[in-house]
């Protein structure tokens, strides 16, 4: 299923990503107060980590896209995808909404990092949405594969984004 939708995949690759950052930041947070420079030592690994994880998946997304575009591929209607990419419309803004304000509460740079990641992952899931509706009704084969690579640019920019960010910021 994922292999024959590139937007598909990326979005799950993406929300993976958001799912693992999470993940991170917890384990961070509750390491805070037990050992605040190792708390930071992982925080600025796992900033890298994602970082290095994104652009990784640009690459393999854009080139799904490409190739779906040359092979003139196109993934079969997906109840699924249509099903998983509306709930997350329904849950990811209003996830990355809170996570924005428990950011500002705790000044913490990497928690708005993950929420502005969240809403990213809401974004796409509303293109992924449109592309597998338009690729269902109106056969429009094409609609995957572009979204895909708008998927792919969005990653990597992020990925160098937040790389560059922690770097020299």
């Amino acid at each position: 299923m994922l292999d024959n939708s590139p937007a598909l995949a990326g979005f799950a690759l993406n929300a993976l990503l958001d799912s693992t950052a999470s993940a991170v930041l917890v384990w961070r947070f509750s390491m805070e107060r037990r050992d605040p420079v190792g708390a930071e030592r992982l925080e600025r690994r796992a900033l890298y980590g994602v970082a290095f994880a994104m652009v990784l998946f640009a690459f393999y997304v854009g080139f799904q896209a490409v190739r779906g575009l040359v092979d003139g591929s196109h993934p079969e209607a997906s109840v699924f995808g249509v099903i998983v990419s509306t709930a997350s419309l329904i849950v990811l803004p209003w996830l990355g909404r809170l996570k924005l304000r428990l950011a500002a509460r705790m000044a913490s740079g990497a928690l708005r990092g993950d929420a502005i990641l969240t809403l990213a992952s809401a974004t796409l899931a509303a293109t992924t949405l449109a592309a597998l509706l338009v690729n269902s009704a109106l056969a429009w084969w094409w609609a995957d594969p572009v979204v895909a690579m708008l998927i792919a640019t969005t990653l990597a920019i992020e990925g160098a984004r937040v790389a560059l960010r922690h770097r020299f910021g």
